[in-house]
């Protein structure tokens, strides 16, 4: 029994070095800008550590889902802005200004000239300047009530800017505290995969050297290492799809450890 759990002993010490080698190859091969989570490695998931919420939030204020609102917000409040200034349409001014020169012509003819065309003009010039009110009685009674009107619906729009960015970090909470969570089954699942591989090889070596012994069957053990990868292929999955979103959500690129 002591050789058994020196050869498991060996067995997960290998497999910590040749994850951790594997990592460090990864790390200087690749050279990527932004958090890719199917790069990371085991060991990377394991020890990556989330950034604080407050930074999540902040990125989360760069989403389009609330860029859109405040787009309608802004235009809101240009149309509350023209609303407040109707009251400038009652009113209009008008000038003028014109320059010529009249003349006329006239023909003179007697017994004793010849037909004779004559000339005579002159420069003018003339200003005129006006204003003019016009008040429909309707909307300047109505007007209060129209720029109260327009108000509202900018105060309306604000409200559902910050319904949705709740909403926005309740999905970033959930997201971020579900990672947790799968983050610590991958350990878990982790640490099972390498017990289930190295009872399977001590198992195996006994069945070689014809040993007999009480341990469960080769086929009991790999159905359990079987069963302890797919759940393992399942929680790297999950992570996958939750980063992902989370990176969408947030609006931050996540980088590699």
């Amino acid at each position: 029994m002591g050789a058994k759990f020196i050869i498991i002993a060996c067995l997960l010490y290998a497999n910590f070095v040749c994850s951790a080698q594997k990592a460090q190859t990864r790390d200087s091969i690749l050279n990527t800008e932004r958090f890719v989570p199917q790069a990371l490695t085991t060991n990377e998931y394991i020890n990556y550590q989330l950034p604080p919420l407050d930074s999540l939030f902040e990125g989360a204020q760069r989403n389009p889902r609330l860029k859109a609102i405040g787009a309608s917000i802004e235009a809101a409040r240009n149309d509350l802005k023209s609303t407040q200034r109707d009251w400038l349409q009652y009113f209009s001014v008008r000038a003028g200004y014109t320059y010529g020169i009249l003349g006329t012509y006239t023909d003179q003819e007697t017994q004793y000239v010849p037909l004779t065309t004559v000339y005579s003009g002159s420069t003018q010039n003339s200003w005129s300047i006006g204003a003019n009110i016009n008040i429909p009685f309707n909307r300047l009674f109505s007007h209060r009530a129209t720029v109260k009107k327009q108000k509202e619906i900018v105060r309306n729009a604000e409200y559902t800017q910050q319904v949705e960015f709740d909403e926005i970090k309740n999905e970033i909470i959930e997201l971020y505290c579900n990672i947790q969570y799968q983050l610590k089954l991958l350990k878990l699942a982790t640490e099972s995969i390498t017990l289930y591989n190295a009872e399977y090889q001590v198992a195996e070596l006994d069945y070689i050297n014809n040993k007999n012994n009480n341990d469960r069957s080769l086929s009991d053990l790999k159905h359990s290492q079987k069963v302890a990868k797919i759940e393992y292929e399942k929680i790297i999955n999950e992570l996958n799809i939750m980063f992902l979103k989370l990176e969408l959500i947030s609006n931050i690129h996540f980088k590699n450890p």
